[in-house]
């Protein structure tokens, strides 16, 4: 096995990520390392003269290297581990061209023209390409700043590092800063998309988060087994939880199975459009009712709900009878209502886990009834 460094495999092809000039590889190799004999799918954006290639194909042998560069001439650094496409990374088309052929990636290192509208566009283009808990790299961001600002501004009104101090202040703020007033559609969808946001000189290494670990490490179970044969409408719930985001339970439940995993937002996914329902905030105020797919309650704005009702809608009242469970902080029995019942803890407390039965009331068969009399024939 291949036990040099990062950097010294860098130092031997000599690209200028190395500590001889930019001292990147340093700084990757404490966060890759443990990636290096992984099936990975790596893409770097600015070949050059294949230098960085080779250095990503020594230190991650059992990867698959893509290359993207404006100049066609670039193809001739391709090997039998190394592929290399045409970008034009100014072009959304080529952007999405190449991560649909090429992606999803486990990293992508940008280090392109440097110019800022390209730094910006390719992160906002290809960030959605990174497989969860994957990282992203944009290099060489001392072009936003001082004299290099003359030739790298170009038409930009933001430089690239400003987006990210945007992004890093969702990020570090968390739940402080509710991403419904974001604008940006982008930071909205990953305002608490990033398990970190790690800058060192010149350079941002992002990591994306593993947006299902809470439910992987904690599998959605039903608070109540239902009767085997009770004959139960598909219900779905989705549920925007404290520390993980929104978790939809196709099955009518969600329980992540530990008290910080509180609700904060609800909305139903109710085929038979037979429910309506509200929320309890944490000042004990019901919302008005609403049917689904509307959302009840809040996103990102760290107000826990402290209770739920649901009821049925007048036309389906007599073909559903409605169960609705809820498990609170720090309380050991369930609470269980039925139709229009305010689903609540004895003392106020935050819910953390929800359940909805929707059973189809089976129809009682008319009783058979007894032949009418033959007509008596006439007499004449």
């Amino acid at each position: 096995m291949n036990d040099r460094t990062l950097d010294a495999i860098g130092l031997h092809f000599g690209t200028d990520k190395s500590s001889r000039h930019h001292d990147y590889l340093n700084f990757y190799d404490g966060v890759f390392a443990g990636l290096r004999q992984q099936k990975l799918t790596i893409l770097e954006i600015g070949v050059l003269n294949g230098a960085s290639l080779r250095t990503w194909a020594e230190y991650f042998p059992n990867a698959r290297i893509v290359g993207c560069d404006i100049d066609p001439m670039a193809r001739r650094w391709a090997t039998d581990r190394i592929e290399v496409e045409y970008m034009d990374q100014s072009n959304l088309e080529d952007l999405v061209r190449v991560a649909v052929k090429d992606g999803p990636f486990d990293i992508i290192i940008e280090d392109g023209s440097h110019l800022w509208e390209h730094q910006t566009t390719t992160l906002r283009t290809l960030f959605p390409f990174v497989r969860p808990g994957g990282f992203y790299v944009v290099e060489d961001l001392q072009t936003n700043y001082g004299e290099f600002a003359t030739d790298y501004r170009g038409v930009a009104r933001q430089s690239c590092v400003e987006f990210l101090k945007l992004w890093l202040d969702l990020h570090i703020a968390d739940n402080a800063l509710p991403l419904n007033t974001v604008d940006d559609a982008f930071l909205r969808t990953y305002g608490r998309g990033a398990r970190s946001i790690n800058f060192y000189k010149r350079v941002c290494l992002i990591e994306k988060r593993e947006l299902h670990l809470p439910v992987a490490a904690a599998p959605l179970k039903p608070l109540v087994t239902p009767a085997a044969d009770a004959q139960l409408a598909r219900i779905g719930l989705l549920a925007h939880a404290s520390h993980v985001g929104d978790i939809y339970g196709p099955n009518g439940y969600v329980d992540l199975g530990q008290d910080r995993f509180t609700f904060q937002g609800i909305a139903f996914d109710d085929p038979e459009l037979a429910l309506e329902y509200r929320v309890r905030g944490p000042d004990l105020a019901w919302t008005p009712w609403v049917r689904a797919p509307d959302f009840a309650g809040t996103r990102g704005r760290a107000m826990i709900l402290t209770g739920i009702a649901a009821r049925l809608v007048d036309n389906a009242k007599d073909a559903f009878r409605l169960k609705v469970i809820g498990r609170f902080v720090g309380q050991e029995a369930l609470a269980s209502v039925g139709d229009g019942e305010d689903c609540v803890a004895a003392a106020p407390s935050e819910l953390r886990g929800l359940q909805v039965l929707l059973e189809r009331v089976q129809a009682t068969a008319a009783a058979p009834q007894a032949p009418a009399p033959a007509p008596t024939p006439a007499t004449a």
